[in-house]
């Protein structure tokens, strides 16, 4: 039979037990602002009975373990949500960078600068012989050239910047995990010890792996520790967990795996690297994989060799609208003559062998590859007069050797000869040893425009374009016609009326159709974007709502508690009054 100590300890029980609870409750109700905090509550369990002749005889209550109201699912839904959240979010600031850079708004940007220069080109067809106008044509290349500098650099320093970001987040990545891995070990000791919880240790542990999932798309793994005995009860909340990115392990349980960064891509882009193996391009969620996707996009494939694949790419676009004013506008304007003849020129592009086909022009060093055509060129006198038109047939398989040869043949009696600046290599020379002069009547070989020659552009591609600085220190050798004779206008107008041709995207676009339709699509990318991050942020919105309303802490109802423990332990400390009572009557009876 159950002796009166043991109404003392039952008492005892309740009091401890109420008093425990009152402690969780104002707990919940000091960390109901904690960010990443879930509301905890008192797992309460019958004390194990006695056994006595009459039946069992209950001996008070205890606290079994605390509780967290935690809803994994819920918590991995969220981390999904906010992982696409911060992906879009990086997406839309840096798009609305690229907007800037394209900004067409004020009338000073790249098409504005396109229509200018072209317009140039028309005034210059009305008054070929007039000198404002040929300054008028040098200035609008200048602009245009510095528009599209500008926006290539403003590209370049976004890039520059993304790649900072990428070891910047790298960095994160690694202090993250390094502390998952130490909370894990805590978390495992705990587990060590019956009815242990370690509630607090995995709310801070929940709340490094969503820092994780906002950065980059890890996967995480939840694996239960074995109980050291059968009683022990360790819920799935007290687990070892294993982290993956690209496939690779950067935490296993108390371990982690830091990772690092290498130039990648031309050396241009930083590379991420686990465990050896670069996994850059399997990063594709978080702030960090629409960083390296960015990157991506604002630095070329090859400078040398601009994307006409469709794919967008920014570097890649501009590249390829800079190398497309340079050609068409060169194979005009090289076949062409100004107000005055050479005695000598020299090519802009350095042709790296003389025997290779000019057509395949990486292998050759020119800027584009040659065709079937002829080259004509005008011989004059010491007096300017007009004394032979030549003709020099080229073919699209010849290196440069063989029109050499050609030229010089065709040439030679004049004393105006071709040959390469150095032994083996280098810049095509035209020269003149006599009293003649020439100038060009038309290229339809491209053979003039692909070595440099008598060429208004110079440069391959958006870094390096610029005006021929023969032009700029004499504008009298603009190729306005075909001729040294006054108003010769055909070379003008035919630059001029370039701004109307289909000479872009596979003789489907102009040059300001393609420029406006890469303007066009990153504002339509944009707009989708903005679209696609207003709808991630009311999904996360809804969902973070409904983890509070689990998993947060409702001051209502923790009022409600503190007066239910409350009177709970009133009503204990009243049981164990009325023992103490009966406890003193029994002594008083012993006396």
């Amino acid at each position: 039979m159950p002796s009166i100590f043991n109404a003392l300890n039952i008492g005892a029980s309740g009091l401890n037990v109420a008093q425990n609870a009152i402690n969780i409750t104002g707990n919940n109700i000091s960390n109901a602002n904690t960010p990443g905090y879930t509301n905890e509550s008192p797992t309460i369990t019958e004390n194990y009975p006695i056994n006595t002749p009459t039946g069992q005889y209950g001996l008070g209550v205890n606290i079994q373990t605390i509780t967290s109201s935690r809803n994994q699912l819920l918590d991995n839904t969220l981390n999904q949500q906010l992982n696409s959240q911060a992906y879009y979010q990086t997406l839309n600031d840096n798009l609305s960078q690229i907007q800037n850079i394209f900004n067409e708004t004020n009338g000073s940007g790249l098409d504005t600068a396109l229509n200018n220069f072209f317009s140039s080109w028309q005034s210059l067809s009305s008054n070929p012989d007039l000198a404002t106008a040929r300054q008028q044509v040098i200035q609008n290349g200048q602009t245009l050239v510095q528009a599209i500098q500008s926006s290539y650099g403003s590209l370049q320093q976004l890039n520059t910047s993304l790649n900072s970001q990428v070891v910047s987040s790298v960095n994160q990545i690694n202090t993250i995990t390094q502390n998952i891995a130490s909370i894990n070990n805590e978390i495992k000791l705990a587990a060590l010890s019956p009815n242990q919880s370690a509630n607090t240790l995995i709310d801070q542990r929940n709340q490094l792996v969503q820092q994780l999932q906002k950065i980059a798309n890890v996967t995480v793994l939840n694996n239960t520790y074995s109980p050291g005995s059968q009683n022990q009860s360790i819920s799935d909340n007290q687990s070892e967990m294993t982290i993956l990115l690209g496939g690779a392990t950067i935490v296993s349980g108390i371990n982690s795996t830091n990772l690092t960064t290498q130039t990648i891509s031309n050396g241009q882009n930083v590379g991420v690297v686990a465990s050896g193996q670069i996994i850059t391009n399997k990063i594709t969620g978080g702030s960090l994989g629409a960083v390296i996707q960015l990157a991506n996009q604002t630095s070329p494939s090859d400078s040398n060799t601009p994307n006409t694949q469709g794919t967008l790419n920014y570097m890649d676009t501009l590249n390829t609208l800079a190398n497309s004013i340079i050609n068409q506008v060169n194979i005009i304007h090289s076949g062409g003559s100004g107000l005055s003849a050479y005695t000598q020129t020299q090519g802009t592009y350095a042709i790296t062998s003389s025997t290779n086909p000019i057509s395949q022009s990486e292998q050759a060093g020119v800027n584009l590859p040659i065709k079937d055509g002829t080259l004509s060129v005008n011989i004059y006198d010491s007096n300017n007069n007009l004394v032979n038109t030549v003709s020099i047939p080229i073919g699209a398989s010849d290196a440069f050797d063989d029109i050499s040869i050609r030229f010089n043949n065709a040439l030679g009696q004049y004393g105006i000869s071709m040959n390469l600046s150095g032994i083996a290599q280098g810049n095509v020379q035209i020269i003149s040893n006599s009293n003649y002069k020439f100038s060009f009547a038309g290229d339809t070989s491209n053979f003039l425009a692909a070595a440099g020659i008598n060429t208004f552009f110079t440069g391959t591609n958006a870094s390096n374009i610029a005006v021929n600085s023969v032009i700029v220190n004499d504008q009298s050798k603009i190729a306005a016609g075909k001729s040294l004779s006054p108003g010769d206008n055909t070379n003008a107008l035919a630059i001029a009326n370039l701004q109307n041709q289909n000479v872009m995207d596979a003789n489907t676009q102009t040059i300001n159709q393609y420029y406006e339709a890469f303007v066009g699509q990153i504002g339509s990318l944009a707009k989708s974007n903005q679209n696609i991050l207003n709808s991630q942020n009311s999904m996360v919105g809804q969902t973070q709502s409904m983890v509070q309303s689990q998993e947060g802490v409702s001051l209502d109802q923790e009022a409600a508690n503190l007066i239910k423990y409350q009177m709970a332990y009133q009503a204990s400390a009243q049981f164990i009054a009325i023992v103490n009572q009966m406890t003193q009557s029994l002594i008083n009876m012993v006396q």
